[in-house]
C-alpha cells in the first residue's frame, strides 16, 4: 500500500461536547472497537492458517534469499494475509455499520488490526490484544472530503441534515476552537487539513474526548523557540539507558534523562501485590494448588477494589507518559539550538531490554548475576523516543540526525591522542589521557561530534583543533556535577 511520503503535523484540541453527543459519539467509538476486534481476530485466523502450512514452514527452514521471500509473501496472500485481504474482509463486516462507520474508517482500524498481526507473524510482538469497553481507542479518516471530517471550524460525522431528515440519528458537528493567546494554534489551523483523527482516553477516572488535526506542511515555529539552522555546527550526543552527554563548540553537558518520570517503584509493587491478592481471592478456582494458572480458557471476576487499583495504576502510567513527552520535546529544542548538525550512535535500545542468557558468578562473593539488564531504565527514560523527536524537528529544517557506525569509530574505547582502542569496564567512568582525566560519557560525545563525513572514523585533526576548548568546558561541566543534588549524575563522575 502507497505510503503519503508529504510532510505532515499533527495539532490536538479536547472535545467539550454536551451529553446527547457524547452519548453518540460514544455509540460510534463502540462499533469502531467492535470493527476493529473483527478484524483483529479474522487476521489472527489467517496468520495461524498461514504458520500452519506445510510449505511455508518448509520454506522457514532454507536459507534467506529473495526467491524464498517471494514465495513466501505468495503464500501469504493465497491465505489472504495482507493489508489489502483485511481491506476486503471489513468491507462487508462493516455494512451492519456502515450508518455510523465510513469505508475509509473502517479500513484505517483494519490497517492497525493487520499490523498488530504482523507484527506477531515476523516475532517483532508475543501476543495480540483485543480492545475491551475501558481501553483507549482512537478513530481515524483516510482524507478530509467525506465521513469524519474538519471543516467550518468544526468536526463532522455523520450523514448531513436534510430537508426529509433535518434530525439524522448518527450526525455529529463539534466545533473545536483555539485558545485566544494560542498563536501557534491559529497558524496551524490556517493549514490543509490531511484527516482527522478522534481519540478516547481516561484522565483521571474520568472518559475524555480528543481530536487531532493531521496537518499538511511543516509546523508553525513559536516564538520563544531558539533553532540554530547552521548546519556547519556539530552536536555529539552519547545517549545511554538513563543518562545524555552532549558536546557542541559552546557547551558540554551531562543530563539525566526525564528527570521528571522517576517512576515510585514501592507504591508500584505494593499496588501490584493488593491486586494480585484480590484477582487470587475472587477466582480460586482458576489457579493450582501450587499457585500457577491453570491451563485453558479461564473466566475471570474482578473485584471493584481490583478495578480502583487497576484505574489508579493506569493514571499513574499516563501521567509518566506525558511527563516523558513533554521533558524529551524541552530537551530536543535545547540540542537543536546548538546546532543542526546532530549526531550520535547507532544503537539497539530493543537488545538491552533483554535479560542476559548466560548465567554468570561475581568473582568476589560467588553469587549468581542477576539476568535484568535496562529494562526498567529504558521504559522509564525512553532514550529511543528522544532521538525520534531530535529527528521529526530536523526534518523541519530538511535536515535528519545523523547515526555514526558504532562499531567502526569504537568512540568508547578510542584515544585520539595515542589513536589506540582500549576496551573499558562499564563501572569505568573516567578516560585517563595522561596529563588529563576526562569523564567517559562526555569524552565518547566529544568524539562523535568529531567524526569524518563518512561517520565511520574519528576525524583525529578536528579532535585536536577543538581539544583544549573542550577541556574547559568539560571540567566546569565536572564542578557542576559536584555540587548537583542529582545522585544520578554523581555517580558518573564518583
Amino acid at each position: 500500500m502507497a505510503r503519503n511520503t508529504t510532510p505532515t503535523y499533527t495539532i490536538e484540541f479536547p472535545l467539550h461536547l454536551p451529553t446527547w453527543q457524547q452519548h453518540r459519539l460514544e455509540k460510534k467509538i463502540k462499533m469502531a472497537r467492535m470493527v476493529y476486534n473483527s478484524c483483529l481476530g479474522e487476521a489472527l485466523k489467517r496468520h495461524r492458517a498461514v504458520k500452519s502450512d506445510k510449505e511455508y514452514r518448509k520454506l522457514l527452514k532454507e536459507n534467506k534469499s529473495k526467491e524464498r521471500d517471494d514465495q513466501l509473501a505468495a503464500i501469504r496472500v493465497t491465505y489472504g494475509f495482507s493489508e489489502y485481504g483485511i481491506h476486503r474482509f471489513v468491507k462487508f463486516s462493516q455494512q451492519k455499520f456502515r450508518e455510523h462507520i465510513g469505508s475509509f474508517e473502517a479500513q484505517k482500524l483494519a490497517t492497525r488490526a493487520f499490523q498488530a498481526v504482523e507484527k506477531l507473524h515476523f516475532g517483532k510482538s508475543k501476543k495480540v490484544h483485543f480492545k475491551n469497553s475501558t481501553d483507549d481507542i482512537s478513530v481515524e479518516n483516510k482524507s478530509n472530503k467525506t465521513g469524519l471530517r474538519f471543516a467550518e471550524g468544526a468536526i463532522l460525522w455523520g450523514a448531513k441534515p436534510t430537508k426529509k431528515n433535518p434530525k439524522p440519528k448518527n450526525w455529529l458537528s463539534m466545533p473545536i476552537s483555539a485558545k485566544p493567546n494560542d498563536e501557534y494554534a491559529h497558524l496551524a489551523l490556517t493549514d490543509e487539513t490531511k484527516y482527522v483523527r478522534i481519540i478516547k482516553r481516561e484522565v483521571r477516572g474520568k472518559i475524555r474526548y480528543f481530536v487531532q488535526l493531521i496537518q499538511a506542511g511543516y509546523p508553525p515555529t513559536k516564538r520563544n523557540r531558539k533553532v540554530s539552522n547552521d548546519e556547519t555546527k556539530r552536536v555529539g550526543l552519547d545517549i545511554g539507558t538513563s543518562t545524555i552527554a552532549i558536546y557542541s563548540e559552546d557547551k558540554v553537558q551531562l543530563q539525566e534523562l526525564a528527570p521528571e518520570c522517576n517512576t515510585n517503584t514501592n507504591e508500584l509493587r505494593r499496588m501490584q501485590r493488593k491486586m494480585e491478592r484480590s484477582k487470587r481471592s475472587t477466582n480460586t478456582t482458576n489457579f493450582n494448588e501450587n499457585g500457577t494458572v491453570k491451563k485453558g480458557k479461564l473466566v475471570w471476576i474482578y473485584s471493584k477494589r481490583y478495578e480502583k487499583l487497576r484505574q489508579k495504576r493506569k493514571e499513574m502510567y499516563r501521567k509518566i507518559t506525558v511527563q516523558r513527552k513533554m521533558a524529551h520535546e524541552k530537551l530536543a529544542n535545547d540540542i537543536l539550538s546548538l546546532g543542526s548538525d546532530v549526531r550520535v550512535e547507532t544503537m539497539r535500545f530493543q537488545s538491552l531490554q533483554k535479560r542476559a542468557k548466560t548465567t554468570t558468578r561475581n568473582k568476589q562473593n560467588g553469587k549468581m548475576n542477576r539476568k535484568k539488564r535496562f529494562g526498567t531504565s529504558i521504559a522509564s527514560r525512553a532514550p529511543a523516543m528522544l532521538l525520534t523527536i531530535i529527528d521529526r524537528k530536523l526534518g523541519i529544517q530538511d535536515c535528519s540526525l545523523k547515526k555514526i557506525d558504532t562499531h567502526a569509530t569504537k568512540a568508547s574505547q578510542f584515544n585520539h591522542i595515542t589513536g589506540e582502542y582500549n576496551k573499558k569496564q562499564l563501572s569505568e567512568r573516567w578516560n585517563d589521557l595522561g596529563e588529563f582525566l576526562i569523564q567517559r560519557d562526555l569524552y565518547s560525545a566529544f568524539l562523535i561530534s568529531n567524526t569524518n563525513e563518512t561517520l565511520n572514523a574519528v576525524d583525529i585533526g578536528l579532535c585536536c583543533t577543538r581539544w583544549g576548548k573542550f577541556v574547559e568546558l568539560h571540567n566546569d561541566e565536572v564542578e557542576r556535577l559536584k555540587q548537583s543534588s542529582n545522585k544520578t549524575l554523581r555517580w558518573f563522575i564518583a
